[in-house]
C-alpha cells in the first residue's frame, strides 16, 4: 500500500509539473532565431504582468501588452477569438495576467491565442491585477531601426512595442498587402507606417497623411507582417490622432504671421 501511495504521489507531481509555466513577456519574445520565431511557439503558457497599451477591434480583436521593465523584447499581442472575452473587458492601463494561452507564430508576429475550448483542460483565462497604470513610454527609434527592406536582426526586438520616429516626411503611399502603408523618410532611410489601427482616423489614412507632409514625430505599435515570399515588412501602426505630431510653427513663420495680421488691421 505504501508503494502504491508513493506511486500515486509521484504521478500527481508529474501531472502538476506538466501544467502551463509562468513566463514574462520577455521570456516569450526573446529569440535568437533568424526569422524571429519564439522558442515557445506551439506551447501553452501563462504570461504574467503586462500593461495594456492598446485594444483594437477588427477582424480579430487584439490586446497589446507591454512590460515596462524591458526596453526590448518587452511587448506581445493577444488575439481574442471570443465575442465577450478580454478585448471587450480590458482597458488601456490595466495590468493583466493571462493563463493557459497558446503561443503561435503567425505571419511573422508572435501571438498569444485566446481561444477558449470548454472541452480542453487548458482553457485560457485572464486576471486584471490592477487598473490605471501608466502606459510605458515609447522607445525612440530611427528609420534604420525599422528599415524597409526588412532587417529582422535589428527590428524583431521591438515587435509589438510602442515606438516613436522623430522628424519624418511621408513618402510613397498605397503600399503593402492592403495598400494601407506609407513611407516615413528620415533623410534617405525608409521605414513604413500604417493607420489601420488608429481609432481616430476614420479612413484608411489619418487625414494629415499625404506625400511630402512632415511631422515632428509619429508614434505607434511596431508590427510585423510576413506572407510567403511576397510580403515581409515591419510597420509603425498609429493608435490615435495624438500619435501624429505636427511641427510647431517656427519663430520666423510666427513673425511673418504677425506682420501679415498688422497690415490688415
Amino acid at each position: 500500500m505504501l508503494r502504491c501511495n508513493l506511486a500515486i504521489a509521484l504521478l500527481a507531481g508529474i501531472v502538476m509539473s506538466a501544467g502551463a509555466v509562468d513566463l514574462s513577456i520577455y521570456d516569450v519574445q526573446y529569440t535568437t532565431d533568424a526569422g524571429g520565431a519564439s522558442s515557445y511557439d506551439g506551447a501553452t503558457i501563462n504570461v504574467v504582468d503586462g500593461i495594456v497599451t492598446h485594444v483594437w477591434h477588427g477582424f480579430n480583436d487584439r490586446i497589446y501588452l507591454q512590460d515596462p521593465a524591458h526596453p526590448t523584447w518587452g511587448a506581445i499581442v493577444v488575439k481574442d477569438w471570443t465575442d465577450d472575452g478580454p478585448a471587450s473587458t480590458l482597458a488601456v492601463g490595466d495590468l493583466v495576467r493571462f493563463d493557459n494561452v497558446l503561443v503561435e507564430e503567425y505571419r511573422g508576429t508572435t501571438f498569444l491565442q485566446y481561444d477558449p475550448d470548454p472541452n480542453s483542460p487548458t482553457n485560457p483565462s485572464f486576471t486584471v491585477e490592477s487598473q490605471g497604470n501608466a502606459v510605458p513610454a515609447p522607445v525612440t527609434l530611427t528609420a534604420a531601426d525599422l528599415i524597409n527592406p526588412v532587417d529582422h536582426g535589428v527590428t524583431e526586438q521591438y515587435e509589438s512595442m510602442i515606438a516613436t520616429l522623430e522628424n519624418v516626411t511621408v513618402g510613397t503611399m498605397d503600399l503593402g498587402k492592403n495598400a494601407d502603408n506609407y513611407e516615413l523618410l528620415q533623410n534617405s532611410t525608409v521605414a513604413w507606417a500604417a493607420d489601420y489601427m488608429n481609432i481616430d482616423a476614420g479612413a484608411l489614412y489619418d487625414p494629415r497623411i499625404a506625400t511630402g507632409a512632415t511631422f515632428e514625430s509619429i508614434t505607434g505599435i511596431v508590427e510585423q507582417y510576413t506572407k510567403d515570399t511576397t510580403w515581409d515588412y515591419y510597420q509603425l501602426c498609429t493608435r490615435y490622432a495624438s500619435d501624429i505630431v505636427v511641427p510647431e510653427p517656427t519663430a520666423f513663420a510666427l513673425v511673418l504671421l504677425g506682420i501679415a495680421i498688422s497690415r490688415h488691421r
